[in-house]
């Protein structure tokens, strides 16, 4: 091989294995399970998915769980658990120990994802909902070290982003990870520096000139038949879904 020619190899084949259009798994819901839970994640790995999204916060002490919402109580449960508090005013022992989510199971920890998630193909949609620490750049490595195109980092906020940009200049194994902004729109500013956008709406003459600039274009969250379909002909490269069995089945037959 020519070495010369050997990165843009390299690059093409990344491409090749994120290319679209494919289904991800919004909260790694559709399989059965409650909502960014290890048995939702687990349910999603085993069915095959190709994307799995779901959601971070991080409590007081700087424990990252995974969960949805910035205040602590919808899905949870327990004798003592501080319910209706905001997850960043709390410390991780506040919730390990009282809090259980209503299907049982402990409030899941990001490297409790990570290490379950890793004996699967699906690609992970990790949504930051605030910002990301080093140590959890620390756990992105030593769980997807050997595969980092398996994980993507998303968010609305641009600060949290630019934090795993910042972390590029000084470590080039994430400069493979993805970086995908959430908007509801699809029009946004400068986002050169970033990988690609995932909005709630979007119109195809926007996809194709983001696309054309080496973007990666993604929607949510698109349930039914007709919407999916219609952001399949706009060009979309993944969709997230609450229906992700449909979803695949639907690129399955277009395919």
């Amino acid at each position: 091989m020519n070495l010369r020619t050997a990165p843009f190899l390299l690059l093409f084949l990344l491409n090749t294995a994120l290319a679209g259009p494919y289904c991800v798994s919004h909260r790694a819901l559709g399989y059965g399970e409650l909502e960014n839970s290890l048995s939702a994640l687990e349910a999603a790995g085993k069915a095959g998915a190709s994307g799995i999204e779901y959601d971070l916060h991080h409590t007081k002490d700087n424990k990252t769980i995974l969960y949805h919402d910035k205040k602590f109580k919808r899905l949870v449960k327990g004798k003592g658990c501080p319910v209706g508090q905001d997850v960043h005013d709390l410390n991780y022992a506040d919730i390990s120990e009282k809090c259980f989510l209503e299907n049982g199971e402990r409030i899941p920890l990001f490297e409790d994802s990570l290490k379950l998630m890793s004996a699967y193909e699906s690609i992970l949609f990790v949504e930051l909902k605030d910002f990301i620490t080093d140590s959890d750049f620390d756990l992105i490595k030593k769980y997807y070290g050997d595969r980092p195109e398996k994980l993507m980092l998303i968010s609305f906020s641009m600060e949290a982003l630019e934090l795993a940009l910042e972390k590029r200049k000084t470590d080039p194994f994430f400069d493979k990870i993805k970086t995908i902004l959430l908007k509801k729109y699809g029009f946004v500013g400068n986002i050169d520096k970033i990988d690609g956008i995932d909005a709630k709406y979007i119109n195809k003459k926007r996809v194709k000139r983001l696309k054309k600039a080496g973007k990666l274009v993604g929607v949510y969250t698109k349930d039914s038949k007709k919407k999916i379909k219609k952001y399949l002909r706009k060009g979309a490269d993944f969709i997230t879904t609450n229906e992700p069995i449909l979803c695949e089945r639907i690129i399955s037959e277009k395919n």
